[in-house]
């Protein structure tokens, strides 16, 4: 009854953007390699602040519980966002906002920093919604599948590498 049509429709037979797709795929690495930096070394940096090991384990828990919640309430409003200013300039944002995210994290202090850390990091931690739109705004139709498994990948090679 009614046809939707992406606005890459128009363009099917258009090659995909070499740099665009790099730039893409090295997004999605470095989301994937902070990701899996963090997440073996979060007991360490928090076990200075509590000595019970049952609390670390709550509080190693609530840490990576805040970030997935940051994501889930950023990534729609961050879409929102790349759909009117671009999908280019708000992942730099989101790649600074990690970045920052990271650096709050890493310097501590307390246990408040680490939790405003991770939630700096979840806010611009929903670029991977961000990154699959972008790959579904340079790629073809008919090529689609084939990039977001490359996006997969990346990301999945980006995991191990942080823990070498």
């Amino acid at each position: 009854m009614f046809k939707f049509r992406s606005h890459n429709e128009q363009n099917t037979e258009q090659a995909v953007d070499k740099k665009a797709l790099i730039f893409g795929l090295m997004s999605v690495f470095l989301c994937g390699i902070g990701f899996s930096i963090i997440t073996p070394v979060v007991p360490f940096l928090v076990q200075p602040y509590i000595s019970n090991p049952g609390d670390q384990a709550i509080v190693v828990t609530l840490l990576t519980s805040v970030y997935a919640v940051c994501v889930f309430f950023a990534a729609p409003g961050l879409g929102a966002l790349s759909d009117r200013y671009g999908r280019r300039p708000l992942l730099l944002v989101c790649l600074l906002g990690s970045a920052i995210g990271y650096f709050v994290f890493g310097m501590g202090g307390a246990l408040r920093v680490l939790f405003a850390g991770r939630i700096i990091e979840g806010i611009a931690g929903g670029s991977i919604s961000t990154l699959f739109a972008y790959f579904a705004d340079i790629t073809p139709r008919e090529q689609r599948t084939k990039y977001f498994g490359w996006v997969s990948a990346v990301a999945g090679v980006g995991s191990p590498l942080a823990q070498l």
